[in-house]
């Protein structure tokens, strides 16, 4: 955490950065409404190639809620990606020991977005629709935005504290 800084830093992890964390990160600068302008939201891939656009199944979904992915370029999950995050939100929540074994202050920070908030964590990914139908896509899109309902509240409060804090 960076302490008196009143901006909060979110990052989304997916396997490519290029279906899933991406779409996470515009649904949630969505979400958040106001509040967007005090809130860095990134992604990355645990096996993501540098540079790579979002994925066309991706790009579609998006665009049909309104979200636009067009600028998105791919970058794979390193420590210095982690450096300074506050929340980082997993699509597989098995890939927290890699975010453990790059970054170990940045594991007490990391949850499996499916489980962020529930009182009886599942260890439930977020299903990826590489290469499925389109409706795979948007499948994806609808439950990561009713998983966010569960993060915006999160941030929301720790924006809230973090303001208090710098009086």
């Amino acid at each position: 955490m960076s302490g008196a800084d009143p901006h909060f830093r979110v990052l989304f992890v997916c396997t490519g950065n290029t279906c899933r964390s991406p779409l996470a990160a515009a649904a949630l600068v969505r979400a958040l409404g106001d509040l967007a302008d005090r809130v860095e939201v990134s992604s990355a891939g645990t096996a993501a190639l540098s540079g790579a656009p979002a994925s066309e199944g991706s790009r579609r979904a998006a665009a049909r809620a309104g979200l636009d992915l067009d600028g998105h370029a791919s970058r794979r999950l390193d420590a210095s990606v982690l450096a300074g995050v506050d929340l980082v939100l997993l699509m597989d929540p098995r890939d927290h020991a890699l975010v453990r074994a790059l970054d170990p202050e940045a594991a007490g920070q990391t949850y499996g977005l499916a489980d962020f908030a529930r009182p009886a964590p599942t260890g439930e990914a977020v299903p990826d629709p590489y290469g499925a139908s389109p409706e795979a896509y948007e499948e994806c899109l609808r439950r990561i935005e009713s998983h966010l309902e569960r993060v915006v509240p999160y941030v929301r409060a720790a924006l809230e504290e973090r303001s208090a804090g710098a009086k």
